[in-house]
């Protein structure tokens, strides 16, 4: 069976939402819904990822990234 390769362009993700002070950039509205429309976009592009019949179960890859970063577990409720 043969994937679908994606074609993904770093140019295209969206710039960060911090100002060179490293805080948060005051967006007009119009700037707001480009973010958002620009990460739904991802979202979309991510969710077309297949899945390959040999990827773990999502449990077993949950508990191996906790397991590797014991003082910040991101997924222990999930499995």
């Amino acid at each position: 069976m043969k994937t679908k390769i994606l074609d993904l362009k770093s140019e295209s993700l969206p710039p960060s939402c911090l100002g060179p002070d490293g805080k948060f950039k005051r967006e007009s509205e119009e700037e707001r819904r480009k973010r958002l429309e620009s990460t739904r976009q991802r979202l979309r592009e991510i969710a077309q990822i297949p899945n390959e019949p040999n990827d773990p179960p999502d449990e077993e890859w949950m508990r191996g990234i906790d397991e590797m970063r014991p003082h910040r577990p991101s997924f222990k409720a999930c499995y």
